[in-house]
Formats: structure tokens, sequence, C-alpha cells
């Protein structure tokens, strides 16, 4: 059976589509699947022993004659379901069978405009991923949380980028950023959560991407010259590789969160203008803590917005760094 996945964007929903590619495989080993995603997240799955190939083009770029439009598929998945895959669909001369992500966008406004929930039970977007590529009754026993895959040849040469000394230390890693600035919890608290760990002994690590890089030094002025900044100097899958040796991870709801989950990381998950009700919370296996305020105003936009409508950000600063910091050693200690 040949299967084509459809996800383009952004980060973290593409590596939401691997719990598909784990049920789809549980279910019949000897499927064939087809990834097509954006280009700068083909080498996530470079080394991914589900995937017989990953398909990636750039943002905006016209299709041209891609290798997938002259193949047979028994099912075409289209994750994204926007303009542009229902355009990349229409351009498969042959598939039997065509399966598509619903949004629930009723749903979305009803809850961010009149605060009705209108959402069906079991409505995270890894079920409703599942159900698009025709799964409709998921095993109870299934673990639900995104997985990715690296070569341990890959990873041990990056555990020296986090291990200073001789002496291995546990190692957190942090991801203060976000593409939607009004998701960020305060630039402050991490510096408290990072001083926190230092003291304790701990290896802490800054992710982000380039643009981030020069914010990600001054927390590290303010916290340590221990702390490692790894912010615009890694790929992506150099991002798994580092992450596959750390302890924990703390972040907004970001891809990288959902990255550090993906290469098995207890992490702490920071939520303030978006909830679960949007589908997007972590669950399954690794363990997993969220940090969250239950505030009337909440959700306040769709992906989380630049800016706060009620000009607080109480949603994020009724979250305290003491409080995350138990969650984390908790979490760590497996309570």
């Amino acid at each position: 059976m040949k299967i084509l996945l459809i996800r383009f964007s952004s980060l973290g929903d593409v590596i939401l589509t691997t719990p598909v590619m784990n049920y789809l495989k549980m279910v019949d080993t000897a499927v064939e699947i087809t990834l097509l995603t954006d280009k700068n997240y083909v080498e996530l799955f470079a080394d991914d022993p589900r995937l017989k190939s990953v398909v990636g083009f750039k943002k905006h770029e016209p299709f041209a004659n891609l290798s997938i439009f002259n193949e047979v598929w028994d099912l075409v998945v289209d994750l994204q379901n926007s303009k542009r895959s229902k355009s990349l669909v229409h351009k498969i001369k042959k598939y039997n069978k065509l399966g598509t992500f619903h949004k629930l966008h009723f749903h979305r406004t009803m809850l961010l405009l009149t605060r009705s929930n209108l959402y069906p039970s079991h409505s995270d977007v890894i079920t409703r991923y599942l159900k698009a590529a025709g799964i409709r009754t998921i095993k109870p026993e299934f673990n639900k949380a995104p997985e990715l895959h690296f070569k341990q040849s890959s990873t041990s040469q990056y555990e020296k980028m986090i291990q200073s000394d001789k002496l291995l230390r546990p190692t957190i890693a942090l991801f203060p950023f976000s593409a939607w600035k009004n998701k960020e919890w305060p630039f402050r608290h991490f510096t408290i959560v990072a001083k926190y760990f230092i003291t304790k002994g701990w290896n802490v690590v800054l992710m982000g991407n380039a643009a981030e890089q020069e914010q990600a030094e001054q927390l590290r002025a303010l916290v340590s010259s221990k702390v490692i900044v790894l912010a615009g100097k890694l790929s992506l899958y150099e991002c798994g590789c580092v992450l596959s040796k750390c302890q924990l991870a703390l972040g907004n709801d970001s891809g990288l969160a959902h990255l550090a989950r993906a290469c098995g990381v207890k992490t702490g998950v920071i939520y303030g203008p978006t909830t679960h009700h949007l589908g997007f919370y972590p669950s399954g296996k690794p363990d997993f803590r969220v940090f969250e305020q239950e505030i009337l105003c909440r959700p306040c936009h769709p992906h989380g917005g630049n800016h706060c409508l009620r000009f607080n950000h109480d949603c994020m600063l009724q979250t305290t760094p003491e409080a995350v910091v138990r969650g984390l050693l908790s979490l760590h200690l497996g309570q």
C-alpha cells in the first residue's frame, strides 16, 4: 500500500504527523509512506525508518514537476488542507482515496468570539490527523506522542557540545522564543529558571533561530557564562541530536517544544493565549507538564498573536518561575 502524507508547515504541525506514521506502520508494516513537506523540515526525517521517501520544496515556489505527480497512490492524506495543498492534490494523476484534515474553523471562531466550546471530545490535532488517514478507532494503548529518529552515531558527537567537562551533568534545554510574541513567557522568568538549574549543577542550553541569537546571548549574560547558547548555530537536525541528549526541556507553545518531545525529552510547555481546545497540547509519553492559568480571555488568538488584547499579559505573568521550577523538578523525578 502506498500512502502520501502532505503537511507543509509549521514545524510543530509537521512533527505532529509522526504519530500517523507510527499507527500506519503498526497496522501494516509493509506500507510505503512518502511525506511531502517544506524543504526546511526534510532533514528531520533523514534517518526515519518509517518513510520510503521525503519530498521537499520551498515555500511560495511553483510545484514544477514533482515525482509524486506521476505515481499511483492508494491513499493521499492532505493534512494541510489549504488552497496550496488542494492545488497540489489536483496535479496528482491517480490516487484511489483522499483523506483531508478538518480544521474545525467554525468551532474555533465560536470559541474565540463567544467562548462557546463546540469542539467534540477527542478533538486534538493528532486524533484528527489519524481520522484524516482513515483511522476511526484508535487503540487505547497507542502512544500519540510525536517521535523522530536520529542515528546514534549522529547524536554522540553532539553530547560534547553540552558537556563542558568530564563530569557528566544533567541538561535542560530552554526555548524562550516564539514566532508569535504574545506566546512568549517573560524573559526575566526564563532567567530565574536558568539561574536555578545552573546553581544546581545542570547544563543549561538556549535554543532558537539565528534572529534570536542576540537575545539568547543577553539572557546568558544575565544568568551565567556557563549557559550554552546554541540559538542560530544548529540546523534542525542538529537541534534534534542535541535534544536527544537532554533530560528536561522548557519552552513556550512552539515548534521546538514539540521537537523536544519527539526526541524523547520530558518537557514543560507554557501556554498563555492558546488552550487545549485548539488541539496542539502534548499527549502520550514521554511525560510532560503544562503550565497555564485559567483566565476567561483565553484563548484570544488561533495562533497566539503578537499583542495582548487586555494589555496586561496576565495569562503569562501569573505563571510564576517558582511554580515552573517545582513542576520541572517533579517531572524530572517522575512524580
